[in-house]
């Protein structure tokens, strides 16, 4: 037990340590606990998971759209986005998996003016919501009602540009009551084809950036059926969060994978960095006499590391687990407070144990930074496509799990079992390498060079390697 909580306190002395812990940090702070905060402010809205209909009427299921409904689904919603990000001038994209936005210049912005009135056969002074506009504009979702900007929504900033926030649209469930809708049929997406409008989100996409919101991938995505959609929930999707996740499930599932990229590269960083400081320091054939075991002194290092690793990842989502619970009490629903824990040791350590065991074998087998290289192209390698980032479409050699989406509780269980046999491959791929890390550290300490002649691994040509 000293020996495992010496390698922890020296874990914890490490500087990309607690880079790290900042790191996840961040992202719980800014992903993670400001989408639990959106969500229960929006628990009313017909859009949030914790929506209840008073009546126990939901929109309708979009997987029973036909193809051709689906197509003017999407048209619609991506209409509406891109008005809304055109009257913002912020336009969302993806480029490393982690949202950020791009200002589009005066020239751009009036590109993305022409491409709004082809779509929606609006007129400009309609678009810039110029003074004196009347009736509302309205965007045709699934479900057969309509989100609706009622006259005298909206504002203006302190620019003096219109801005309309998520609150000032209004669902409607029968579109034919919605005062002002345009009822020229000659307008909008009667004039514009499906192949138009791909041709058009092709260009606008060009213009944002990788993997934006109006990206074919992200498009199919958002309007393909598989829980990603910014509409009403149905029964379906009500019942999941409800009886199926109990709430907090979905949560600690979202948590996973806001945090998954920092686990697929930070962790290895921090097992090298461990590794290296006592070669530089040349400690360990002083702290370490031969008498204890080489699986010992590995296997304690790296159990120590990992769970410091691991520690920051349990404890960082404690307020909103406290705020998801607190809510549950209050409406009679049976939360599961033991969520997080169980998606954070099956989703997140596997992944984990993986990375830190390429760091820590590298490192034993090199004893150089030959690590960080690996571990840089691993991040950039492992990382899912876009397309699937809604989850319920694993693969065994999938090194992290993603699931962007508060939803898809039945599409996760629908493909449970390569889900389990992808984090047992992961872990078992883990063990392996710990188990080499041992043959070479035991070799080491008998005097056995490993590529002590070659350039690629030490500094100086047969320089006898240092134990570790």
């Amino acid at each position: 037990m000293s020996l495992f909580l010496m390698e922890c306190k020296k874990t914890a002395r490490g500087a990309l340590y607690w880079l790290y812990v900042l790191a996840l940090f961040l992202v719980c702070i800014r992903q993670f606990d400001a989408a639990v905060e959106d969500e229960l402010r929006g628990k009313d809205d017909p859009t949030s998971v914790f929506y209840t209909a008073p009546d126990g009427i939901y929109a309708g299921d979009s997987e029973r759209l036909s193809e051709v409904e689906r197509q003017e689904d999407m048209m619609a919603g991506a209409a509406a986005r891109l008005l809304d990000s055109y009257r913002n001038n912020t336009y969302e994209y993806y480029p490393f998996g982690y949202v950020k936005t791009k200002t589009m210049s005066g020239e751009e912005q009036r590109r993305i003016l022409s491409f709004l009135a082809e779509l929606t056969g609006m007129s400009e002074e309609a678009i810039n919501a110029a003074a004196g506009k009347e009736g509302a504009e309205e965007f045709r979702i699934s479900g057969g009602g309509g989100f609706v900007l009622e006259p005298g929504e909206g504002g203006k900033n302190e620019s003096g540009q219109f801005v309309i926030e998520p609150g000032d649209w209004k669902y409607t469930e029968n579109s034919d009551d919605i005062a002002g809708a345009s009822q020229d049929p000659e307008c909008g997406f009667d004039k514009v084809t499906f192949e138009r409008f791909r041709e058009i989100m092709g260009e606008v996409d060009a213009m944002i950036g990788r993997n934006s919101y109006f990206s074919q991938e992200m498009l199919a995505l958002y309007y393909g059926g598989n829980d990603m959609e910014e509409s009403p929930v149905t029964e379906r999707q009500h019942r999941e969060f409800y009886e199926g996740d109990h709430v907090t499930g979905a949560f600690a599932r979202y948590y996973c994978d806001s945090i998954s990229l920092v686990a697929l590269g930070l962790p290895a960083l921090v097992e090298i960095e461990l590794m290296m400081r006592d070669k530089s320091r040349k400690m360990q054939a002083l702290v370490y006499p031969r008498r204890v075991p080489g699986i010992r002194l590995v296997c304690t290092r790296f159990g120590a590391s990992v769970c410091m690793v691991m520690l920051p990842v349990l404890i960082f989502p404690v307020k909103s687990l406290a705020a998801l619970v607190r809510f549950c009490r209050e409406t009679g629903v049976q939360p599961d407070v033991f969520a997080f824990a169980k998606y954070v040791l099956l989703w997140i350590l596997p992944t984990v144990l993986l990375v830190m065991a390429i760091g820590l074998f590298l490192t034993v087998l090199t004893e150089n930074y030959s690590g960080i290289l690996v571990s840089g192209l691993l991040w950039l390698a492992g990382r899912p496509s876009v397309g699937r980032i809604a989850g319920g479409n694993y693969e065994l050699f999938d090194l992290i799990v993603r699931h962007n989406t508060l939803k898809g509780y039945g599409r996760m269980m629908e493909d449970i079992h390569m889900l389990v046999w992808n984090r047992v491959f992961i872990s078992g791929m883990a063990f392996v390498l710990l188990a080499l890390s041992v043959a070479v550290y035991e070799a080491r300490r008998k005097g056995v060079g490993i590529f002590e002649n070659r350039k690629l691994f030490n500094g100086f040509m047969g320089q006898r390697p240092h134990e570790l």
